[in-house]
């Protein structure tokens, strides 16, 4: 775990370093952005109109997209917001099935709780109004054949990942065993020998 902190962190650092002296042209014209006084910027698309995610900044720190038309979003389309730390999405009329698995799971994972609760799903009738917070695999229909070509690797790998782990489980219970079994008969094989050599010392004298 602490690796994989480390090379999260070190990515991001490369990210702060090669984009950092980025100015305010790289702001989405649909959007206004302010530069922070240390690296990054500050993006507010709220209250534009917008349909559609616009193309953001890599180094966008703070993202504001409430109060728009956004119903969905690419799958994928938010992963290079490595240095993203506040973002808002509420007021929009997010569409709630299958392929809001993706952006559910990235908000989940950067939205703070207040965020969470304000973000509510609008279609289809059977999840209208249920905040984000409480959204579950459940509130949907079934979704295995449509989720996300990204969602499926991911689970799929996640498979094969959990399968060598319980893998390598097993077969280091079996060596533990077997490394047990061979210390015991060391150790018997030992004492006999010890034994022996007792009595013939023993019938010597």
């Amino acid at each position: 775990m602490a690796r994989w902190w480390k090379v999260s962190l070190a990515m991001q650092l490369i990210v702060l370093l090669q984009f950092g002296n980025c100015s305010i042209d790289s702001c989405p014209t649909s959007c206004s952005c302010l530069p922070l006084k240390t690296r990054g910027l500050i993006v507010n698309c709220s209250s534009r109109h917008l349909r559609d995610l616009p193309d953001l900044p890599l180094i966008t720190v703070q993202l504001y997209l409430q109060n728009n038309l956004i119903r969905s979003v690419p799958p994928g389309a938010l992963d290079h917001l490595v240095s993203l730390q506040e973002v808002d999405v509420s007021g929009n009329p997010w569409n709630c099935d299958c392929q809001i698995l993706y952006f559910k799971s990235w908000f989940d994972s950067v939205a703070d709780q207040r965020n969470l609760a304000n973000t509510r799903c609008a279609t289809p009738n059977t999840v209208s109004m249920k905040p984000f917070q409480t959204l579950t695999g459940n509130d949907m229909p079934p979704c295995g054949r449509t989720w996300p070509t990204k969602c499926r690797k991911f689970f799929i790998r996640d498979l094969y990942m959990i399968g060598l782990a319980v893998l390598v489980l097993i077969l280091m219970s079996y060596v533990v065993r077997m490394s047990r079994k061979l210390a015991c008969r060391v150790a018997v094989t030992t004492s006999s020998r010890h034994m022996k050599a007792a009595n013939e010392s023993y019938k010597s004298k």
